[in-house]
């Protein structure tokens, strides 16, 4: 599972705000949301591209009452609402929209945006296959382990504690994007910290303790 924190390691607005593509940049509208404010649904009748230029956007999949989160936004990540995904805030935030049209022709008459894109994209295909295949194919305890490691992978430093790394979910985020329960979720984290396997520093700041050992017990858990 990728660090669904970020939905790609790639920074466009790095790209556009290099003198040769500002012209690009000056074309985008700026836009501020609260957190909790809905972006885009499928139902909406718009078709822009948007950027993230500050805060974080979680896009997710809804079905009656349930959501699986398929991963985060954060600046530089870019996304189009013309997806039957829903985009929402999870913090103040601010994005750079543009319609798909207009960003379209920019691609063509410069070149090396479209190879970032592909990059970007490809990450979040990638991250929406790790959801597809965990919610089919693995328990929530799995889920979790994995969600863990890639965020000490993504984020993590080495310390006397193990490898810590900071995550700010709350526990429904998180269970969200495991696609379980809060509950659950809770339940399985907790199991974790009496076992040993991970640390709870502080608020918001865990340690895996021993990196090697999680990971092979998750190899483990998938065959």
């Amino acid at each position: 599972m990728r660090s669904k924190m970020k939905g790609a390691a790639l920074n466009l607005v790095d790209m556009l705000n290099q003198p040769s593509h500002h012209h690009i940049l000056q074309q985008f509208r700026s836009k501020k949301f609260r957190k909790g404010e809905r972006i885009s649904s499928p139902h909406m009748d718009c078709d822009d591209v948007l950027i993230v230029s500050a805060g974080r956007l979680r896009v997710f999949l809804s079905y009656g009452e349930r959501e699986f989160t398929l991963y985060y936004l954060e600046a530089g990540d870019i996304f189009t609402t013309h997806t039957r995904a829903w985009i929402e805030a999870v913090k103040d935030s601010a994005i750079l929209v543009s319609s798909t049209r207009t960003f379209g022709q920019h691609l063509v008459n410069h070149p090396e945006i479209a190879v970032q894109m592909t990059g970007i994209l490809g990450d979040m295909l990638g991250s929406s296959w790790d959801v597809i295949e965990g919610i089919i194919f693995h328990d929530a305890k799995t889920r979790l382990i994995a969600f863990i490691l890639s965020q000490a992978k993504a984020r993590g430093m080495v310390t006397e504690n193990g490898v810590e790394f900071a995550c700010d979910l709350t526990m429904e985020d998180i269970s969200l994007i495991i696609g379980s329960t809060r509950q659950t979720t809770s339940s399985l984290f907790n199991v974790l910290i009496k076992d040993g396997d991970i640390l709870r520093i502080c608020k918001n700041k865990y340690a895996v303790v021993d990196i090697n050992a999680l990971s092979a017990r998750l190899a483990e858990y998938k065959s």
